[in-house]
């Protein structure tokens, strides 16, 4: 027991960027997962941010999964930087925003940030921009949606896990790893952290249905197709 894991930030006039004002780790400094023996067999891994120390155990509990992927945030790359890196050789996906890619990859452009993240292991890497969509890399192809046009904006704070939910599972449902089925996957989270940032908090999410994603999906492939 005692105080959670806080993150208190501020958000620029455009809501886009994220300033962190303090970081307090609480519990998570002793924090030590209990896997069960049926959670060892979940075959999709989506590694939230935490401690890489804290990931990498955790991974190591997972029998044989069949994707896993990762996200992380400023204060472990800057306090974490060797486990982090060392923990990329382990996943297939890496998840970042262009702040994070930049500052761990030590490269401005986005497009050299994916290629040189690659390098230290991880198949695919995405990497968030806010309203201005997201970028995926692998050695294959290369693929950039643009975001949902949301009018309102209230709260972004939780854009990207939701995103990262979305995209989790889809490919979770999907049989293949193909392209077809990323880019897709890539649409659904793209969609569904749309609805996030209508509301504060979980307020909008929390309401959501699948007919109503599914319906400003289509919205979105008839806006992004030509």
């Amino acid at each position: 027991k005692g105080k959670t894991f806080q993150w208190s930030g501020e958000y620029t006039g455009d809501l886009n960027t994220a300033s962190t004002l303090g970081t307090e780790l609480g519990v998570l400094l002793a924090f030590k997962p209990k896997i069960t023996d049926k959670q060892k067999d979940i075959k999709n891994i989506f590694l939230a941010n935490i401690d890489p120390q804290i990931q990498e155990n955790l991974l190591s509990h997972i029998r044989s999964p069949r994707l896993v992927a990762m996200d992380s945030m400023n204060f472990w790359i800057d306090n974490k930087r060797k486990s982090l890196i060392k923990l990329l050789k382990k996943i297939d996906i890496y998840v970042a925003n262009d702040q994070e890619a930049r500052s761990l990859s030590e490269e401005t452009n986005l497009v050299k940030a994916a290629k040189a993240l690659s390098r230290h292991g991880p198949k695919m890497v995405l990497i968030k921009k806010g309203e201005h969509g997201v970028l995926f890399y692998s050695k294959d192809f290369i693929f950039s949606l643009p975001a949902y046009p949301v009018e309102d904006v209230v709260d972004p704070t939780g854009a990207g896990d939701t995103f990262a939910g979305g995209f989790m599972g889809y490919l979770a449902k999907a049989k293949s790893l193909s392209k077809p089925n990323i880019k897709r996957a890539l649409a659904y989270g793209t969609v569904a952290a749309s609805f996030n940032i209508e509301g504060f908090g979980l307020s909008r999410t929390r309401a959501l249905r699948l007919k109503e994603l599914n319906r400003r999906l289509s919205q979105f492939r008839r806006q992004v197709s030509f």
